[in-house]
């Protein structure tokens, strides 16, 4: 938070919260972290992808999404499931993908 002097000089200060222009709409959890949880929680709540290291840092405009990811042909662009939260307009995606195998069936 920036503070700006009192009028008076007194050196007694104001405070007053400046807003960069990307700040972003709030996020469903409080805090400086908010959007990489919304990330994380959309992701995570994806039935075909099943992570098993999953890490998001926030960047302007966007998140960094850093991991290993289990899914199969029918899974969900993990990007776009990112875009999904409010704030996300960029994602750079990290994450390595390992393909599902599909046993075909007996018979």
């Amino acid at each position: 938070m920036k503070q700006r002097k009192n009028k008076e000089g007194s050196g007694a200060t104001n405070p007053q919260v400046f807003h960069s222009p990307d700040v972003t709409a709030p996020s469903r959890y409080a805090g400086p972290h908010g959007i990489e949880k919304d990330v994380q929680r959309a992701l995570l709540s994806e039935p075909r992808l099943h992570f098993s290291s999953l890490v998001i840092h926030r960047m302007p405009n966007g998140v960094c999404i850093e991991g290993m990811v289990e899914a199969d042909d029918g899974s969900p662009d993990i990007s776009r499931v990112a875009k999904r939260v409010a704030g996300v307009d960029q994602v750079l995606n990290r994450v390595l993908v390992t393909r599902t195998r599909r046993v075909p069936p007996k018979g």
